[in-house]
């Protein structure tokens, strides 16, 4: 099985440097000229599956890809829920709280009126977990979300523990490629935008 972990292009949060979460932000002018070029680059693959988080950011970075497949719009994909701390910037955050700086050391603070960082790992892992199971291995599945969605999903394929949480950059529309048997990682790889372009690194 080829299994391919999307992350939605800039959004206007990002470019804010706002917290955001799971509240909707739109996709900025930068990030739907990013969706449009990684759409360019996936498009030729035969994908049987696709899922994507429900917000706008995550679906709207795929509509150029084309193709039959209908898209399985699912909710427990998205964003860490930052609650009431949502719409302030991550510098505003970190004064609140410099756990808040790298909240995978400190798995269990909770969000303000959101959730905690086990929490939202668990929710993905269950979900990627539930659906596995119905998966064979001549397919090619592409799941559309955001940095939390990736870095679960990581996280569970590799069998790691939360204190392993990975905090390498994932940037705006690049993915995350896995080849899979029988539940074993074969081989990984993460292919960055600027990849995509055809720039060196």
């Amino acid at each position: 099985m080829e299994l391919y972990l999307l992350r939605h292009g800039t959004s206007l949060a990002n470019e804010r440097q706002l917290v955001c979460g799971s509240s909707d932000y739109p996709l900025s002018s930068k990030g739907l000229e990013q969706a449009s070029r990684v759409c360019e680059e996936l498009k030729h693959i035969p994908f049987s599956r696709i899922y994507s988080s429900p917000l706008s950011r995550a679906i709207n970075t795929i509509t150029g890809l084309g193709g039959d497949v209908v898209v399985s719009i699912e909710d427990q994909i998205k964003e860490l829920n930052t609650g009431d701390v949502s719409h302030i910037t991550l510098p505003e955050l970190w004064a609140s709280d410099e756990r808040f700086r790298q909240p995978w050391l400190s798995a269990d603070l909770r969000y303000p009126g959101g959730e905690t960082f086990r929490e939202m790992i668990a929710r993905i892992s269950q979900w990627y977990s539930n659906h596995m199971n119905g998966w064979s291995d001549d397919e090619k599945i592409l799941i559309v979300g955001h940095e939390g969605t990736l870095r679960s999903i990581y996280l569970y394929l590799m069998s790691l523990d939360v204190a392993n949480y990975p905090n390498f950059p994932i940037g705006n529309c690049d993915y995350l490629y896995f080849e899979i048997s029988r539940e074993k990682v074969l081989r990984y790889e993460h292919i960055k935008l600027k990849n995509v372009e055809g720039e060196v690194n």
